[in-house]
C-alpha cells in the first residue's frame, strides 16, 4: 500500500464492548472522506497490517498480544518501519494515548479519553502506568485530542500545556424510534464493576428509594463486568436487604443491551470521575431519562439534560430525585425530551468531521 498523508493507529484496538472500542468504531463509520485513512492494526494472519477497509477485527488476538495491548506495549512486537516500506505518512493520529514510538520524526496527534487512573485506579498498577507511562506519550506528541473540557482540564492541571490541547466532544448515533413513555421500573446502571463506577452508591441510593417507596416496581439492573470490588458491592447487597431488588448482568448482545433500555424506567451514573460518559448519552439518544452523579464532566455535558445527584450524602439526593421523576410524569417527559436535544447535539458524525478538520489544520 503507498504511502498516504494521514495513517490512524489502531494497534490498541480490541474487539471488546468497552468505551474505547465504541470511540472507534464510531469513528471509522462516521468518517466524512472516503477511502477511509490508512490504519495501522493488528491482523487476523500476522502480526499487524496496513488497511483501508471499515470492518475491525471481530476476534481477539493471542493471549500474549492481549496482554501486551493490556499494558499498552503491543506496538512494541509490531514492526513498524517495515510494515511502511520507508514510505512515511505525513501525519499519525491515534484514538489512544498511544504515541509510536517507532516514528518519532512523523508529526503525531493522540487521544485522551480521561486521567482516571491518576484518581481513582482500580489497582496500583494501572495508577503507576498512567503516572509513569501516559506523561511519555502525551509529551512527546504534536497535539492532544481531549474528549471533553474535563478531560482537557485535567491534563492542564497535570502540566501540558493548553496550546497542545483540543477538544473534541464525543459523540452518539441518532435512534429511529426513541420512547415517548416509561415501559417499567427498572432502573439501569451500566458500569464495570470498578472503583471510578461507584457502584456502591446506586446500591444505598436504591435501598433508600425503597424506603420511602417499598412498593417500587422495578428493580436496580447493573450490567457490567466483574472486579475486584465485586465481593464488597454483594456484602454491601445483602447488608442493605437488597436480595431480590438487584439484578446482576456481566454481559449482554446489542439486541439484548436495548431491550434493557427500552424496558427500563431511567439510567443511572453515580460515577466519581470519568472522561465523557458514553452510557448518559446513548440513553438520551433513545429518550430514556438520565440520572447522573454531580461531577465536572456530568455537569458539563447534563447538567440541563439530566437529573444531578450528590456523591456524599449516601444515596439520599439520588433517592429523592427518583421519587420525583416517578410521581411526576411531566419531569420524566420533559427529561425525555431534553435528552434527545442532547444527543442531537453530540452526534458521532459532528465529532468525525471537527476531528477530521482538526487532522488537516497545522499542529502546534
Amino acid at each position: 500500500m503507498s504511502a498516504a498523508p494521514l495513517l490512524f493507529n489502531l494497534l490498541p484496538y480490541r474487539p471488546e464492548p468497552t468505551g474505547l472500542s465504541r470511540y472507534v468504531q464510531r469513528l471509522l463509520a462516521a468518517w466524512p472522506e472516503q477511502p477511509l485513512p490508512v490504519q495501522l492494526r493488528l491482523s487476523p494472519t500476522g502480526p499487524a497490517e496496513l488497511s483501508r477497509s471499515p470492518e475491525l477485527p471481530s476476534e481477539q488476538r493471542s493471549a500474549w498480544m492481549r496482554r501486551l495491548q493490556a499494558q499498552a506495549l503491543v506496538q512494541h512486537a509490531v514492526p513498524v518501519r517495515r510494515l511502511l516500506a520507508g514510505q512515511l505518512p505525513e501525519r499519525i493520529y491515534s484514538p489512544y494515548t498511544d504515541w509510536l514510538w517507532a516514528l518519532p520524526k512523523v508529526p503525531q496527534v493522540i487521544t485522551c479519553h480521561d486521567l482516571t487512573p491518576l484518581h481513582v485506579p482500580n489497582s496500583r498498577r494501572a495508577h503507576w502506568r498512567s503516572r509513569l507511562w501516559l506523561p511519555q506519550h502525551m509529551q512527546r506528541a504534536r497535539l492532544v485530542v481531549a474528549i471533553s473540557r474535563s478531560v482537557a482540564d485535567q491534563l492542564v492541571e497535570s502540566g501540558l500545556p493548553a496550546q497542545r490541547i483540543a477538544v473534541v466532544l464525543n459523540g452518539v448515533e441518532p435512534v429511529a424510534e426513541p420512547i415517548s413513555t416509561p415501559a417499567g421500573g427498572d432502573c439501569l446502571l451500566l458500569a464495570r464493576h470498578a472503583r471510578n463506577k461507584n457502584v456502591a452508591l446506586a446500591l444505598s441510593g436504591f435501598a433508600r428509594l425503597l424506603a420511602l417507596e417499598p412498593a417500587w416496581p422495578g428493580q436496580l439492573v447493573v450490567l457490567g463486568s466483574r472486579d475486584r470490588c465485586t465481593p464488597a458491592l454483594l456484602r454491601q447487597q445483602r447488608e442493605l436487604g437488597l436480595e431480590g431488588r438487584v439484578r446482576w448482568i456481566e454481559r449482554v448482545s446489542e439486541p439484548e443491551l436495548q431491550a434493557l433500555l427500552r424496558s427500563a424506567f431511567c439510567l443511572i451514573s453515580p460515577s466519581l470521575m470519568e472522561g465523557f460518559d458514553y452510557p448518559l448519552l446513548e440513553a438520551q439518544a433513545l429518550g430514556l431519562p438520565t440520572l447522573a452523579s454531580r461531577i465536572p464532566v456530568h455537569e458539563e455535558l447534563h447538567h440541563e439534560a439530566a437529573l444531578l445527584f450528590e456523591l456524599h450524602d449516601h444515596g439520599d439526593t439520588m433517592a429523592h430525585q427518583l421519587r420525583r421523576l416517578s410521581r411526576e410524569p411531566a419531569l420524566w417527559r420533559q427529561l425525555s425530551q431534553a435528552g434527545l436535544r442532547n444527543a442531537a447535539a453530540h452526534t458521532s458524525q459532528r465529532q468525525a468531521r471537527e476531528l477530521h478538520q482538526l487532522l488537516q489544520e497545522p499542529l502546534p
